[in-house]
């Protein structure tokens, strides 16, 4: 007789994948309602909440999976594999996004999210500051898709230990 061991690997995927699939659903809804331009941190606050629910979900199922046996270890192991399953899912929708469904998005971001947030952090910048800075952040966009897959990685980790801490049995 065969016994289902559970594999951390596949707990990762699946949650990472789901992570994925909230999200993008999500962020077309907000494309949808035109709000993808509101330079609101609200949506970027939703989407941690999610990523933080699902590690724990993730953590807490693994858990039940295994016998009601969890180490820190594999709880740091499990979230910190979702989290960068989440972090590819969100840095290819970002590039599939920005490429094809919104083609424009790097330009209208920095037009109607970024100058509005140099005006009110400074304010006595001239335009032509203005739109060096746009065009910075135009020509050097790729920069965040490293840096968003570091940043999950980092979340991940954090917060599986915190959980794993808290839900541990040996």
């Amino acid at each position: 007789m065969k016994t289902n061991i559970p594999t951390i690997r596949s707990f990762a995927y699946k949650y990472g994948a789901i992570y994925g699939g909230i999200t993008i659903a999500f962020s077309l809804m907000l494309h949808i309602m035109e709000l993808t331009y509101s330079g609101s941190k609200i949506p970027e606050y939703i989407n941690y909440a999610i990523l933080f629910a699902t590690i724990v979900f993730a953590i807490y199922s693994f858990r039940s999976a295994n016998g009601r046996l969890l180490s820190v270890g594999q709880a740091v192991k499990l979230g910190t594999g979702t989290a960068l399953i989440a972090g590819v899912f969100t840095v290819l929708y970002l590039l599939l996004f920005s490429n094809v469904i919104e083609p424009d998005f790097v330009e209208r971001l920095g037009k109607e999210v970024t100058a509005k947030q140099l005006i009110e952090k400074m304010p006595n910048l001239t335009q032509d500051q203005i739109q060096q800075q746009i065009d910075l952040q135009t020509k050097f966009f790729w920069v965040s898709y490293p840096f968003i897959l570091i940043v999950f990685i980092i979340f991940g980790l954090v917060i599986s230990w915190i959980t794993g801490l808290i839900a541990r049995r040996q």
